[in-house]
């Protein structure tokens, strides 16, 4: 059965593109998962974080929302067991037609519906909003992963989540549920760090990932070299951390 995950937070800064990608290596590489990586972010980042040129697609995603596509159409392989359905900007100026298909909260998963046994994971990375293309996201997965900053403001932004998520529940009748939460840009000499992460904990118990992701340099400059932290620092904090998260994610399901 296919676990399908959207990574999703309405703050930006917060590592989603980062952790979907890097998972999205993790479970391909270490755990031999066959892993589809959804990049519905219009921005791109997580696809050009893996080294699609991502102004040079013939099609993307955009095409697959409107029909004029499939998924094995537009997929792009990156290495063994891992494939990304990318975007970029263009798919941005599609939003308000897309938003006036029928049907237009079940594009994605009807389109994933057709590739479901080619894989064991589909990762969403999602935008910062609750647009028609996070709405898109939440409605084909079967949960949701939240990463969060360990900041003031990231603390602030669990009430509009939890919304948007009701939203999704109750308007529209998907009992999408939180996979879990995961603390980035953790700084163990920084109070504010430990501060944050004592709330999440309080808030949301055993859902919080026992994974930190750490605040370090090399996760931010390891898209630039369009690779993952595995191959950019791999002894490093980055890589570690994410290996550890790759494990829970695994063992979770």
């Amino acid at each position: 059965m296919t676990i399908k995950l959207s990574i999703f937070n309405m703050k930006g800064g917060v590592g989603k593109s980062t952790t979907t990608y890097n998972l999205a290596v993790g479970l391909a590489r270490f755990h031999k998962q066959r892993v589809l990586l959804i990049d519905i972010d219009p921005q791109g980042n997580a696809s050009a974080s893996l080294g699609v040129e991502i102004w040079e697609l013939d099609q993307q995603l955009k095409d697959v929302l409107q029909r004029n596509a499939t998924i094995p159409d537009v997929a792009i392989a990156i290495e063994e067991n891992l494939d990304v359905l990318p975007s970029n900007i263009l798919m941005a100026e599609e939003e308000i037609p897309i938003s006036g298909l029928p049907g237009r909260e079940l594009l994605l998963r009807k389109a994933i519906a057709q590739i479901e046994d080619d894989y064991d994971y589909v990762l969403i990375d999602c935008p910062p909003n609750i647009g028609v293309f996070s709405i898109n996201a939440l409605m084909a997965s079967d949960g949701v992963i939240i990463p969060v900053d360990m900041s003031y403001l990231g603390l602030l932004g669990i009430s509009a989540i939890e919304r948007a998520l009701e939203l999704i529940r109750s308007a529209l009748d998907h009992p999408i549920q939180v996979t879990g939460v995961l603390a980035t840009r953790f700084d163990a000499r920084n109070n504010l760090s430990k501060e944050v992460l004592a709330s999440l904990s309080e808030h949301f118990g055993d859902a919080v990932f026992k994974t930190l992701i750490p605040e370090t340099v090399k996760l931010r400059e390891a898209p630039s070299h369009s690779q993952s932290i595995f191959d950019y620092d791999p002894t490093g904090k980055g890589a570690i951390a994410y290996k550890n998260f790759t494990k829970e994610v695994k063992q979770w399901h």
